[in-house]
C-alpha cells in the first residue's frame, strides 16, 4: 500500500500564560522534592547522633579516669591514711608534705604521702604527658593550691545543695568533669578543722579531658558523612532519572512521535514497544487503532471515488440540462416576443377606434399587463443571452452624467405618479467606455426599484461622483431597507427580497442579476448598502475611459 505520509514540522501546543514543563522535568523535580528532604533529615539526625556520641564517649572516658583516681585514693586511705615514699626518689620531688610522719633508716628516709599528695603527684604526671590532668579543690582547703576556680566553685556548691553525683561542661578545647569527694575516717586524721568534721562532702575531684581532637574528628566524620550523603543523593537521582527515561519516557516519546505521524496522515505508522508492561499493551492498542483507521480510510477512499464519479456524471447531465434550459428559454423568449408585438399593435388600434370609456378602461388594463409581460420576456431573453455569453456588445465612449440625466427624465413620470421626488447630483461630463443601451437598462432597473420601494412623498437621490480612476454612480431611496441576510444574496438570479412597501409588487428576481452581469462585463462593480427602515443605496463603479 502506498505510504501517504508527508514531511511536516513538529509542533507543541502551548497554553498562553502558562509554563510548559516536560514530563522528564516533572519527574526530576518530584524526585528531588522527595529524596533531598528525606536524606537531609536523615543526615541531620545522624550528625546530631554523632555529636552526642562524641560527647558521651568523652564523658565516659572522664568517668573511668575519675573512678580510677578515686579508687587509688581509697586504697591509700585504707593503708592507714597514707603510704611511705623514699624522699630521694624522683616521685617524691616538688611535693609539699602535709604531715611530719617519717621513717628513717640507716640508709634512707621515707615520708608518708597522704591521698591528697598522691593525687597531686599523679596530676603532675598526667599534665606532663598532656593526655589529661586533674586536681583536687575544696571550699575550705588546707592548701591554697586547692582553692576552687569559678567552675569548681559552681560544682561544689551544686554538690552541697542538691547532693549531685557529677558536674561537667564542654568547651572548644576541653571537657571539664567533676565529682564530689566524701568524708572518710582517713580524711578526719588529716583534716582536723571543725568545718571538715561537720561536712559530708570535703571537696571535689576535677578531671579535664582534651576535647579538641575528638571535636575535630567529629567534624571530619561529619564532612565525610555529608559528602557520602550528597554522593548517594546524586547517584540515586541519576539512577532514577535513567530508569524513568528508559522505562517510561522513551516509550512515551515513541508513542508521541508515532501519534504525530498518524495525525499528519501516515496511517502506516506503528510502535514497537517491548517493555512487557502496561506501555507495551498501550502500544498494541495504538497499532490496532492505526490498522482500523487505515482500513476505514481505504473503505472511505473507495466510497469517495465512487461518489466523485457519480457526481461528475450527474454534473455532466446537469450541464446538458442547463444548456437545454438556456436554449429553451432563449427560443421561447424569442417566440413570445412575436405574438406580444402583434397583441400590442391590436391594443393600440382598439384604443384609437373605441369610444366607450368603460371598454377603454379594460383596454388600458390589458395594455399595462401586456407591457409588464413584454418586460418580463425581454429580461428573460437578456438573462439567457448573458448566461450563454451570446450578447453582442457595442462599447462606445459616452458621458455618464448625460446618461444618468436622460434616465431620470425617462423615470420622471413614473416617480410623479407614485408621489416620489427625484434629486440629481452631477459634477459635469464624466466619460467611460460603455454599451449605452445596456447601461441605460441597468440604471432604469435601479431607479425603478428605488421608486417602487420608496414611501409616498419621499426622496430618491441619484448622483455621479469622480473617484480618480473610476466613476461612481449611486441610487439612494428612503424605503424599508433590506435585511442583513438578504444583502448577501440580493444579486443572485431569481432572488426577490421581501419589503415593507405597500405599493411594491414582487418581481421575477432577474433585474439585479442582469444588472450585475452587465456591470461585470464592463469591468466594474455593483454593491448595496442598507439601513433598516431608513434607506437602501446601490452603488455602481465603472473605470474611466
Amino acid at each position: 500500500m502506498q505510504d501517504k505520509s508527508h514531511p511536516h514540522h513538529h509542533s507543541t501546543n502551548v497554553i498562553p500564560g502558562k509554563p510548559n514543563y516536560s514530563l522528564k522535568k516533572k519527574f526530576v523535580f518530584g524526585i528531588i522534592v522527595i529524596i533531598v528532604p528525606v536524606l537531609g533529615l536523615l543526615f541531620t539526625w545522624l550528625s546530631i547522633q554523632l555529636h552526642n556520641q562524641a560527647k558521651e564517649e568523652t564523658l565516659e572516658k572522664a568517668r573511668v579516669l575519675t573512678d580510677q583516681i578515686i579508687l587509688t585514693r581509697q586504697w591509700i586511705t585504707d593503708c592507714y591514711g597514707g603510704i611511705f615514699v623514699n624522699t630521694a626518689s624522683p616521685g617524691a620531688r616538688d611535693v609539699t608534705y602535709a604531715t611530719d610522719d617519717r621513717i628513717i633508716t640507716a640508709h634512707e628516709t621515707y615520708q608518708m604521702f597522704t591521698p591528697s599528695m598522691v593525687t597531686k603527684k599523679l596530676s603532675q604526671y598526667s599534665s606532663r604527658e598532656q593526655s589529661y590532668h586533674f586536681r583536687l579543690s575544696s571550699l575550705n582547703p588546707l592548701n591554697t593550691a586547692n582553692s576552687p576556680d569559678s567552675f569548681e566553685k559552681q560544682a561544689l556548691t551544686s554538690f552541697n545543695r542538691i547532693q549531685g553525683s557529677e558536674y561537667y561542661r564542654f568547651t572548644k578545647e576541653f571537657m571539664d568533669y567533676m565529682v564530689p569527694l566524701y568524708k572518710t575516717r582517713g580524711c578526719v586524721k588529716c583534716h582536723t578543722n571543725e568545718s571538715i568534721k561537720k561536712a559530708h562532702i570535703i571537696g571535689g575531684l576535677r578531671v579535664t579531658v582534651p576535647y579538641k581532637h575528638i571535636r575535630q574528628t567529629f567534624k571530619k566524620n561529619l564532612f565525610l558523612l555529608g559528602g557520602a550523603g550528597l554522593s548517594i543523593t546524586l547517584l540515586t537521582i541519576i539512577v532514577l532519572i535513567f530508569l524513568i527515561h528508559t522505562l517510561v519516557l522513551k516509550p512515551l516519546n515513541e508513542l508521541e512521535e508515532k501519534s504525530r505521524q498518524l495525525s499528519t496522515g501516515n496511517l502506516n505508522s506503528r510502535v514497537n514497544l517491548k517493555t512487557k508492561d502496561e506501555l507495551e499493551r498501550l502500544g498494541d492498542s495504538f497499532n490496532l487503532m492505526a490498522q482500523s483507521l487505515m482500513q476505514n480510510r481505504d473503505s472511505l477512499e473507495g466510497k469517495v471515488t465512487k461518489a466523485t464519479k457519480d457526481l461528475a456524471q450527474a454534473n455532466q447531465e446537469l450541464l446538458k440540462l442547463d444548456k437545454l434550459k438556456s436554449n429553451f428559454l432563449a427560443n421561447m423568449s424569442h417566440e413570445l416576443r412575436t405574438p406580444l408585438t402583434a397583441v400590442k399593435g391590436s391594443i393600440h388600434y382598439l384604443e384609437r377606434t373605441m369610444q366607450n370609456k368603460e371598454e377603454l378602461a379594460y383596454i388600458h388594463i390589458i395594455e399595462k399587463n401586456i407591457s409588464r409581460l413584454a418586460r418580463l420576456v425581454a429580461n428573460l431573453f437578456d438573462f439567457t443571452k448573458l448566461e450563454a455569453g451570446n450578447i453582442e456588445w457595442e462599447f462606445e465612449r459616452e458621458d455618464i452624467s448625460q446618461l444618468v440625466t436622460e434616465v431620470i427624465e425617462i423615470m420622471g413620470p413614473i416617480a410623479k405618479a407614485r408621489k416620489v421626488s427625484l434629486e440629481l447630483y452631477s459634477p459635469g461630463p464624466l466619460y467611460a467606455v460603455i454599451d449605452l443601451e445596456r447601461m441605460e437598462q441597468v440604471l432604469v432597473n435601479l431607479l425603478d426599484n428605488a421608486i417602487k420601494f420608496s414611501r409616498e412623498k419621499s426622496l430618491v437621490r441619484v448622483g455621479v461622483t469622480d473617484r480618480y480612476s473610476h466613476i461612481e454612480i449611486y441610487v439612494k431611496d428612503q424605503g424599508p431597507g433590506i435585511t442583513k441576510e438578504s444583502l448577501e444574496t440580493v444579486f443572485e438570479k431569481f432572488y426577490t427580497a421581501d419589503t415593507l412597501s405597500k405599493n411594491s409588487k414582487k418581481g421575477a428576481g432577474m433585474g439585479l442579476s442582469i444588472a450585475k452581469a452587465i456591470i461585470t462585463a464592463h469591468k466594474g462593480e455593483i454593491s448595496v448598502e442598507s439601513q433598516k427602515n431608513i434607506s437602501t443605496t446601490f452603488i455602481v463603479t465603472l473605470p474611466k475611459g
